[in-house]
């Protein structure tokens, strides 16, 4: 077994409890059994679908300018729109129908392919229907039409990167909505904006810390956790909310609270329990969290919550995020600060060697490997 948990396998695990006699021969088959059956469908590899997304985004487009190039369907009519994405959409699941599960043809590619395709030309027709039918308050359209398109489809569509566009659009129309229209709220828009962050905290605490959450709904997760970057990166570039002639202050202390809070349950969690966190290491593992909320940006402590994910569930894409998001969470607050020169340049100094007598205690007392 290798020393670090990090680097251990699910055969390397299976391989070491039936060296241990842990699990007989025939139990270990089982296992297997269950542990491919766990796993989603076999798909392209991640970049490859992220470039079959872009092209299929861009080829959905097209044909969405021929369709009104030649006339074929009449966009000032909401009925035509809503049909006609219909028609695609029911033409999207049988191409996917008639593909076959997992047969790795030509045939099967095209077709797959297609579908996806016709898939993004039907929801997005579907969508441009609903928002002209909502006039004024065509914004809450996109979101209506991309809940009700994406509740009917999600089940029956089994594409994961169709899953996790359509409810990342969800998440992303709601909070464009919310931050844009205070008519629809007004007064309450700060409160609304608040339980919507707090919504994605709890769905992000159930898909992606919870053990038994079926792969149907692993795409959920990860747009989910995209959709809380993209409103923590608003928080990070704008500080006010409303449309342009009617903007007001947004107070940041329930977002940077929420993040802290999450943080130090990540801490315990990532740990083995709660518990955990009355020991002396993860007591100032949680100190520290709660200095972070009160000297820095809730971007940086996000970047720190998604390595924290990344690491415990081993899962590269999530600590990736966490990694890439880091510096640019730090530039915006460093250049936030409204300090001078000398004092922004004394706090990275004071940060940096904060950093460095964390690490040193953790080597003195052993608690910078796992065992």
């Amino acid at each position: 077994m290798s020393k670090y948990m990090t680097h251990i396998s699910a055969a390397g695990l299976l391989d070491s409890w039936l060296k241990a006699g842990l699990v007989s021969q025939a139990e270990t088959a089982r296992l297997e059994n269950f542990i491919l059956a766990q796993q989603q469908e076999q798909e392209l590899a991640l970049y490859l679908r992220i470039l079959v997304s872009i092209g299929a985004f861009i080829a959905s487009f097209c044909f969405i300018g021929f369709l009104s190039a030649a006339e074929i369907i009449n966009f000032n009519s909401e009925g035509d729109l809503i049909f006609w994405g219909l028609i695609f959409i029911g033409a999207a699941l049988f191409f996917a129908k008639i593909s076959g599960d997992r047969d790795h043809t030509v045939k099967h590619s095209f077709l797959i392919q297609s579908a996806f395709c016709l898939m993004g030309v039907g929801k997005i027709l579907f969508i441009m229907g609903f928002q002209e039918m909502f006039g004024a308050n065509g914004g809450w359209g996109v979101t209506l039409s991309t809940l009700l398109v994406t509740l009917a489809t999600y089940h029956i569509f089994r594409m994961s990167i169709d899953r996790f566009l359509s409810t990342l659009a969800i998440f992303t129309s709601l909070l464009i909505n919310i931050v844009s229209d205070e008519r629809f709220f007004g007064d309450a828009t700060e409160i609304m904006l608040n339980l919507f962050f707090l919504l994605q905290i709890v769905l992000a605490a159930i898909l992606l810390t919870h053990g038994r959450v079926k792969k149907d709904y692993i795409p959920l997760a990860y747009a989910n956790a995209f959709s809380l970057c993209i409103t923590v990166i608003y928080f990070t570039v704008q500080s006010k909310i409303g449309a342009w002639d009617h903007q007001q202050n947004y107070d940041l202390t329930f977002v940077n609270l929420s993040l802290t809070l999450s943080l130090i349950g990540l801490i315990g969690w990532a740990a083995g329990s709660l518990e955990k966190l009355q020991t002396e290491p993860l007591m100032l593992a949680a100190l520290g969290a709660v200095v972070l909320a009160i000297v820095s940006a809730p971007g940086v402590i996000l970047s720190i919550c998604l390595m924290i994910l990344g690491y415990a569930k081993h899962e590269k894409l999530l600590t990736l995020m966490g990694i890439l998001l880091m510096p640019q969470f730090i530039f915006f607050y460093y250049y936030n600060l409204d300090l001078s020169l000398m004092v922004k340049s004394g706090i990275l100094v004071g940060s940096g060697l904060v950093l460095l007598a964390g690490r040193g205690y953790l080597a003195i007392k052993k608690l910078d490997r796992e065992v």
